[in-house]
């Protein structure tokens, strides 16, 4: 952990805080719009794994009652924390953010959560299987998990597969050099199609729901997964269907 904690430290080490600017019906969104407007409707205790500095959870504060994030950047949480304490008292019992690791075991007890969010984590963690274990076990059932993945799946890197091209999914550059500081292709560990993922969430306990994607004028292009560079779905926790990976089966 110590490792990975320090090329992230790294990696964010020039990072500022900013609120953020969310469009989630613009043309063109990102995935933090495409997940905002996957839990309109939504309340209650939220989790956000992966949670960087808190910017989102932030901006959800008014929608959720107990909001809950961590992060293996020790960095990031500080600066978050900071920034929430500064420019946001109210929120500092609200809003709790800490270091953690998505390999590891969850610090909640089971289904904590009416709400869990995974946006861009999966891919970076080391075993897929045991951390979709661990956010089944923290939502409740008929709670809803909100997972955004590469897509794996999406032309362009099809494209650039058939060009004999590694396509990029996480890092700006193909430099090696780079990727020695950043992580190779931004410390992605594992890739998706819209299939793959579906199939991971039936096998942890969950049923998808509704899918979309971001990008360039996204909003006419995520009618096929194919079209879009990352792919973010909601998905609920079905009652009475534990993971496979907890269950034995």
């Amino acid at each position: 952990m110590a490792e990975q904690q320090a090329l992230y430290d790294q990696k964010y080490e020039d990072e500022r805080w900013e609120p953020l600017r969310l469009r989630p019906d613009a043309v063109t969104t990102n995935r933090l719009d495409d997940v905002v407007r996957l839990l309109r409707g939504r309340g209650g205790r939220l989790l956000e794994v992966g949670c960087g500095s808190g910017r989102l959870l932030v901006a959800l504060a008014e929608q959720f009652e107990q909001l809950d994030g961590f992060d293996l950047s020790r960095r990031r949480i500080e600066l978050g924390t900071r920034a929430i304490a500064e420019r946001y008292p109210r929120l500092v019992e609200k809003v709790r953010l800490s270091v953690g690791n998505g390999d590891e075991p969850f610090p909640y007890p089971d289904g904590a959560f009416d709400v869990v969010i995974a946006c861009a984590v999966i891919e970076h963690c080391v075993n897929v299987f045991s951390v979709m274990d661990e956010l089944a076990r923290v939502t409740r059932p008929g709670g809803h998990l909100v997972v955004t993945v590469p897509n794996i799946g999406y032309l362009k890197h099809v494209v650039d597969l058939l060009r004999g091209r590694l396509p990029l999914t996480g890092s700006p550059t193909r430099d090696v050099a780079y990727w020695r500081v950043h992580g190779w292709d931004g410390q992605h560990l594992h890739y998706f199609t819209r299939q793959s993922l579906a199939a991971l969430l039936r096998h942890c306990g969950f049923e998808p729901e509704e899918w979309t994607g971001d990008g360039k004028y996204a909003k006419y292009r995520r009618w096929c997964t194919n079209l879009v560079g990352n792919l973010t779905v909601r998905a609920r926790r079905v009652a009475g269907v534990p993971a496979a990976g907890r269950s034995g089966a």
